[in-house]
């Protein structure tokens, strides 16, 4: 059906006169003028606040992510956040008592990073308390930025439960929990190759680690001498240094009498074995291969189960270690070079080929991660294997394909979680050494937070030796370990023993796909570690936002939209469409321009729509009451309880897309182009009483279920329109009114069918005119409607809504022939 006919579309001089008639709904909906003040409103009111004494409710908790503090906030951040908020908003108006904070993961090298950048200085320029105070700071005003933007969209949270992980009260707790797992035996200290970004110069864990395809050379080298050479083929020459073996495959033929035997390493000259391993594959290069310490993970392997020495050529800040001065301190690049230089000097570069490679990169600032023995401090993650797979397959999963990406993960990784770093702003490790024995010293749980480069130890004297020369642990931890904790701490954890109960595990754990093997791997281990449960129930895990280009949307791209241009632009009720409508849950959305302003034509649909149904201001005992409804009056009232099923069916499972659409489609369609024009009539001065009436009370009806029906998603114009609705104005909130129930009254089969019939009747009829070029309101002769036997009783019952509606004069109706039946058997003519 066109639009065109509703009403929106009335002429400047009846917009005008409509101005002047007593509507407190303005003309024009303008977000910049309802957004403010409903959010406004909404914190007067304190109206998302937790009460956490509150029994009579049943609790929901959700354990929102505690993004990085950049200042950045855009719409692939707040498609996540407009999803928990859907959430937040619908459990709130089915009843329940909604635990909503809001956190800020401080803590962590994207905080370094940007601090090192904004103010052109490296982390260890300065004394380690004036760069952390510098990156405390920074993160303030980052903060504050990104909240604006928050509360911008209208994001329904608990600002009283506000938290950062750089305050002591919180990073005290990240420590409780790292005592508790040493003493329980998960945390662990020792020296184990580790991933490191030289630039960054910190161990990163393996989900820090981001795959890039290069393009690389490969060097054909000959070892050993002229009458008794080994060909091996490598990417990595400037290891050389640091090769500790040679592996051929024990099936190898090529190397069967060369397995046992040495031979020597060009240019650096150490003799090294020639060692037999299934794992080598013998297509690659020559089938010969260098073993490293190290070069990637398949060193590590072989190092430690051929009991091979470790040589640590590559430095903490990716240069070269060799007693060699033509190679000390370079640079790795420029290392790599001059190896290759002196190969070639020496004869012994055999050829070279292009060769592509999958390199492993910091994700935070792209440089190619090298592998180093560092003392660490580990949690035993790679035991917990079977019991996090196991955990994660009693868990809700939205979509259910995002399981086994957390699976797939936890079963493929070979190292224990690396939990320290070595940054300077992070949450203390809480340990000293003795610098005699090197006994390690755990800080008291009562004495916590404490941070060792500053504080004593707990005791005096070391208790294995006695000596007093004690040093603090310089290191500090992994920002996982601050927000694995989230849930917990939400939670009341540990002094709130009641509140826990309530509220851990969390009923909802939203994020992106792209943390399900950070935040919720680390999240599932540590609790599982701790509390010997999950932490969460549902996962609600969005895909991500593609830019215009189709790209993943990232400033690098030129494709980077930030949240409030959209909002500054068309509201923010509009862009939560757009987060709505993109696409099914889970999966990746584009970002598009024109389906953020369909959500905004939408919100201006609604609006006249509301204005249209509230100039009748008759409330209380005058309020329209339904009796003896119609035909038509029982299609919609029986539609309207469909919808509400259909859209409580779609928020209970998180499918968010299904229910706006089914909104949008009632209210354009069902309520504005059908019902609203077939009752038009009705509306007059001049009409049946108790037709005008029923009329009015569907209108309305429709128009709060509508408005409630739609809260969650588009928060602010469905607070305008119901506070213009109620009697007694801003005493109360549509979120905080209750979810509507369908009325099983007006859920009659046989009923519905009619109506519908009626309507598609009508509706045929209009278009009808508009195919022969007529005017809706141009009176035409005759309406002819065909139709099965069982519907004829009908059609006759309904001529006046058919010929008041069409501007017919005279209706027939008759009975189609069995011919010519279809699903219905109707068919609609007109005569001018």
């Amino acid at each position: 059906m066109s639009h065109s006919s509703t009403p929106d579309s009335k002429s400047n001089s009846q917009n005008q006169a409509d101005s002047n008639s007593g509507f407190s709904l303005p003309k024009i909906y303008d977000p910049s003028v309802e957004e403010p003040r409903w959010q406004d409103f909404w914190r007067r009111h304190d109206l998302y606040k937790f009460d956490s004494v509150d029994s009579s409710k049943p609790t929901y908790s959700i354990d929102t992510p505690p993004p990085y503090p950049s200042g950045d906030f855009h719409v692939g951040n707040a498609l996540n956040w407009s999803y928990i908020d859907f959430v937040a908003r619908y459990q709130r108006m089915k009843g329940y008592n909604v635990h909503f904070p809001q956190g800020w993961d401080c803590h962590g090298l994207p905080t370094e990073v940007r601090a090192e950048q904004t103010f052109k200085i490296r982390k260890n320029d300065l004394p380690p308390s004036q760069f952390i105070e510098i990156c405390r700071k920074l993160s303030e005003d980052y903060i504050q930025r990104m909240k604006e933007a928050i509360m911008r969209l209208g994001t329904s949270c608990d600002w009283k439960l506000e938290y950062r992980t750089m305050d002591p009260e919180y990073y005290k707790l990240t420590q409780l929990s790292f005592v508790m797992l040493y003493k329980s035996g998960y945390m662990y200290r020792g020296e184990h190759p580790v991933n490191w970004c030289p630039r960054d110069e910190t161990a990163i864990a393996e989900a820090e680690v981001v795959y890039v395809e290069r393009q690389g050379l490969l060097q054909y080298m000959k070892f050993g001498s002229d009458d008794n050479s080994l060909e091996i083929a490598s990417t990595r020459p400037e290891l050389l240094g640091a090769c500790v073996a040679i592996a051929v495959h024990p099936e190898d033929t090529r190397y069967s009498k060369r397995v046992g035997t040495s031979t020597i390493v060009p240019v650096f000259g150490q003799k090294i074995p020639v060692i037999a391993d299934e794992e080598v594959d013998p297509t690659f290069g020559t089938g010969a291969v260098m073993v490293c310490t190290f070069g990637d993970k398949m060193d590590v392997k072989w190092q430690k189960k051929h009991g091979l020495p470790v040589i640590k050529e590559i430095t903490e800040n990716g240069r070269i270690d060799t007693s060699d001065p033509r190679f000390k301190g370079l640079k790795i690049e420029e290392a790599r070079r001059k190896v290759v230089e002196e190969l070639k000097k020496a004869g012994r570069i055999l050829r070279e080929e292009p060769v592509k490679q999958n390199i492993g990169t910091c994700w935070r600032c792209n440089t190619p991660v090298e592998i180093i023995s560092r003392p660490q401090w580990f949690m035993k993650t790679k035991q917990m294997t079977d019991e996090v797979t196991a955990s994660a397959d009693q868990l809700r999963w939205v979509p259910p394909f995002s399981k086994k990406r957390l699976i797939d993960w936890t079963q493929s990784l070979d190292w224990d979680w690396v939990v320290s770093r070595q940054r300077v702003f992070g949450t203390p490790i809480p340990v000293w050494y003795c610098k005699k024995c090197g006994e390690t010293l755990v800080a008291d749980e009562n004495h916590l937070p404490s941070d060792p480069r500053r504080d004593p130890p707990p005791r005096e004297k070391c208790p294995k030796c006695g000596s007093s020369d004690l040093k603090g642990d310089t290191d500090v931890f992994d920002t996982w370990m601050d927000s694995s904790i989230s849930a917990a701490v939400h939670a009341g954890w540990p002094s709130d023993k009641a509140l826990f109960v309530k509220l851990f595990p969390a009923d909802l754990q939203p994020n992106g796909l792209d943390i399900v093997r950070t935040w919720d791997y680390y999240l599932l281990v540590r609790s599982l570690a701790i509390f010997h449960k999950a932490p969460y129930k549902t996962l609600l895990i969005n895909g991500m936002v593609r830019g215009t280009d189709g790209r993943m949307m990232h400033k690098s791209y030129g494709n980077f939209v930030e949240t409030g241009e959209v909002i500054k632009k068309l509201g923010a009720d509009a862009f939560r469409q757009w987060a709505a409508s993109g696409g099914a849950t889970g999966y990746d959305i584009p970002f598009r321009w024109n389906e953020a302003e369909h959500g905004k034509k939408f919100l201006t649909k609604l609006w006249n729509i509301a204005r249209f149904i509230t100039q009748d201001s008759t409330t209380g005992a005058n309020a329209p009451k339904l009796t003896q409804p119609s035909t038509i009056d029982r299609w919609l009232l029986g539609s309207l309880q469909e919808l509400i099923t259909t859209v409580t069916n779609a928020f209970d499972n998180f499918q968010f897309n299904t229910a706006i659409e089914a909104v949008r489609d009632f209210t354009w369609h069902s309520l504005a182009d059908d019902y609203l024009e077939a009752v038009k009539y009705r509306l007059q001065p001049d009409s049946n009483p108790t037709d005008s009436r029923n009329a009015r009370f569907c209108l309305k009806q429709s128009l709060l279920v509508i408005c409630k029906l739609l809260a969650p998603i588009c928060p602010h114009i469905t607070e305008a329109i119901y506070q213009e609705m109620q009697e007694v104005r801003e005493r109360r909130s549509i979120h905080s009114d209750g979810w509507p129930e369908p009325d099983k009254s007006f859920q009659d089969n046989v009923q519905m069918q009619e109506g519908k019939l009626l309507v598609e009747a009508i509706a045929t009829a209009r278009r009808k005119k508009s195919e022969k070029g007529l005017s809706l309101k141009s009176p035409i002769r005759k309406v002819i409607i065909k139709t099965q036997p069982s519907h004829l009783g009908m059609f006759e019952a309904n001529q006046e809504p058919i010929l008041r509606t069409i501007k017919a004069e005279s209706l027939a109706v008759e009975e189609t022939p069995s011919s010519e039946e279809g699903t219905t058997g109707l068919t609609v003519e007109i005569v001018p």
